[in-house]
C-alpha cells in the first residue's frame, strides 16, 4: 500500500459548474488529447482523484466531475442509479467531449456499466476499476458484517455519518490491515461524511443487480477492469463476475494496492489506464464506429497482467 501523505496534493481547485438533467454538476478538466471521463465511487468525490489528474492529464483531456448528491453536486429529492449515466451523457455532450474512454472507480463503476451499455455511442472504451456490482448476488463474510455495523450506526445510533464511515473504512481496507481512508487528507473525509445521506441511499440503491446481466453482456466496447492485490475479497469477487460476462476483457491488477487504488499506486494507476486504453485512442476512426479491436492485449501488460511497483 502506499505510504504517501498526499503533501504533493494541490489546495482545493476551482471548479465549474453546468446544469444538466434538472441538477447542477460541479467539474473541471485539464489536459488535451481524447476525451476521458472519471465516474467516481461511492461517497467519494472529484478531490480523491487529485493524486492521477496531472499524470492522466498528459495523455487525455480529463474531466472529472460530483455526482449528483456528492460534495458540490446538488441533491435532488429524489433520483436513482440511472440518473447518473444520463447525467454523464449530458455532461459530456454539453463539453463537446463524446465518444469518451470511461473510467468507473467502485460504485461509478456500476454507473460506467450502465453507461456503456445504455448510451454505448458515447463510450469509446470502459476501464473498471474494482466496480462494486452486483454485490449481494456474492456476498463475502467481511461485506456482510460491514452492513451490520454499518446498519447498526444508521438504525439503532441513528448516526449517518458513522455508518458511512464504516463501509468507507470496509471498502479502503487492506487484507494486510489498516485502511486508506483514515490516511486521506481531513477535508477529503470531512466531505465524503458530510453527503453520509447521499452514500447511504445509494447503497440503498446497489441492494439491487443493476445492470442486469444481460445489459452487461450486451456492451461491445473495448473493456480493462483494474484491481488491487490488497483489496478485501468482496471486490475481487465482483470482478470475476464481470469478466464472466465479459470474457474479452482484459484485467489488470496493481501491486500494493488496495480499493483505493489511484490513490493507494498513482503512477501505477496512470500507466495501467493509458496502455490499457491506447489500442483504442490510437485508432479512434475504428472505435468510433462501435468496432472492436481484435486484441486487447496491452504490450507489456498481457490480457491478465500485474502492474508492479
Amino acid at each position: 500500500m502506499s505510504t504517501s501523505t498526499h503533501s504533493n496534493v494541490s489546495a482545493r481547485r476551482i471548479a465549474t459548474r453546468t446544469s444538466v438533467n434538472g441538477v447542477e454538476l460541479s467539474y473541471e478538466e485539464r489536459g488535451s488529447g481524447p476525451p476521458l471521463l472519471l465516474i467516481h465511487g461511492t461517497g467519494a468525490h472529484t478531490e480523491l482523484w487529485s493524486p492521477v489528474l496531472d499524470g492522466l492529464a498528459r495523455s487525455f483531456r480529463v474531466i472529472a466531475y460530483d455526482r449528483r448528491g456528492f460534495a458540490r453536486s446538488p441533491s435532488p429529492k429524489r433520483w436513482s442509479l440511472s440518473d447518473h449515466a444520463r447525467d454523464a451523457v449530458a455532461l459530456l455532450d454539453s463539453l463537446g467531449a463524446s465518444p469518451a474512454v470511461v473510467v468507473g472507480w467502485s460504485g461509478g463503476g456500476v454507473v460506467a456499466l450502465d453507461l456503456a451499455a445504455s448510451f454505448p455511442e458515447h463510450v469509446i472504451a470502459l476501464v473498471l476499476a474494482e466496480p462494486s456490482v452486483h454485490l449481494l448476488l456474492h456476498p463475502t463474510r467481511s461485506s456482510l458484517a460491514m452492513a451490520v455495523r454499518s446498519a447498526g450506526n444508521r438504525y439503532l445510533r441513528r448516526d449517518p455519518a458513522k455508518a458511512a464511515a464504516t463501509m468507507y473504512r470496509w471498502a479502503s481496507g487492506y487484507r494486510t490491515g489498516g485502511n486508506a481512508f483514515d490516511g486521506l487528507p481531513q477535508a477529503w473525509r470531512q466531505q465524503m461524511l458530510a453527503h453520509a445521506g447521499s452514500t447511504l441511499r445509494e447503497m440503498d440503491q446497489m441492494m439491487r443487480p443493476y445492470p442486469s446481466r444481460g445489459r452487461i453482456r450486451s456492451i461491445k466496447c473495448p473493456v480493462s477492469v483494474v484491481e488491487g492485490e490488497l483489496s478485501d475479497p468482496t471486490f475481487l469477487v465482483a470482478d470475476a463476475f464481470v469478466m464472466r460476462l465479459l470474457p474479452r476483457a482484459n484485467k489488470i491488477s496493481l501491486a500494493g494496492a488496495g480499493h483505493f487504488l489511484h490513490i493507494d499506486q498513482p503512477e501505477q494507476w496512470v500507466e495501467a489506464i493509458v496502455n490499457a486504453t491506447r489500442p483504442t485512442t490510437s485508432s479512434l476512426a475504428t472505435a468510433g464506429t462501435g468496432a472492436r479491436p481484435r486484441s486487447l492485449t496491452v504490450p507489456g501488460l498481457g490480457s491478465t497482467s500485474e502492474v508492479s511497483r
